[in-house]
């Protein structure tokens, strides 16, 4: 009797990549549209980033959320709050500055720009919790005329960003920012958890 090999437990990958459609049936940019990808690739690509920058909005407040971007701002990811966001963020002891999203597209557009902190401009933006149709214009302003790369991870595909997630529902989007940050380097917090 032959013994049978124990099985390799199946890793279950949270697939970003569906209903990659525009979520405003009116957003179509043209011929090139962003590619949707998995959650693993944009953690990666914001893990390599030289200059990166998280821009938070007004949707980052549900608990859940909250403590996703959080996290995000724990592995030292200098954040930009965007409308009311600040509010959620500001005391969490983050690296965190309030903007105006139509200004701040305008000044990542500057190539001469220094930045939120005067050490130079951004080579990798990623969006997330904002009011999708003010997302779209700033995400078009960078795709037009920067040379940064935009990155989605919102719950709502962006076809003017480099790389999106598709249109998600709630749990799977929560998963997917959860895949994002285990790509990052470890927390400098190591105390702290989700719900802090």
């Amino acid at each position: 009797m032959t013994k049978k090999a124990p099985e390799k437990p199946v890793e279950k990958i949270v697939d970003t990549t569906r209903q990659a459609v525009p979520f405003d049936t009116g957003n179509i940019p043209g011929p090139k549209m962003g590619r949707a990808v998995l959650p693993a690739v944009s953690g990666k690509m914001l893990a390599k980033a030289r200059r990166p920058l998280l821009i938070v909005g007004s949707q980052v407040h549900e608990p859940e959320v909250l403590a996703r971007a959080v996290a995000l701002g724990r592995t030292g990811i200098q954040i930009a709050a965007v409308g009311n966001a600040y509010k959620s963020l500001g005391d969490k002891g983050l690296d965190v500055h309030y903007e105006n999203m139509h200004a701040l597209a305008s000044y990542l557009c500057d190539p001469n720009w220094k930045g939120l902190d005067g050490k130079g401009n951004y080579d990798l933006v990623m969006f997330f919790g904002i009011t999708y149709y003010y997302a779209s214009q700033a995400i078009s302003a960078l795709k037009n005329f920067s040379n940064i790369k935009v990155i989605s991870i919102d719950k709502y595909y962006h076809p003017n960003a480099d790389m999106s997630f598709g249109n998600l529902k709630n749990d799977i989007f929560l998963a997917a920012l959860d895949e994002v940050i285990a790509q990052l380097p470890k927390d400098k917090d190591p105390v702290f958890k989700y719900g802090d």
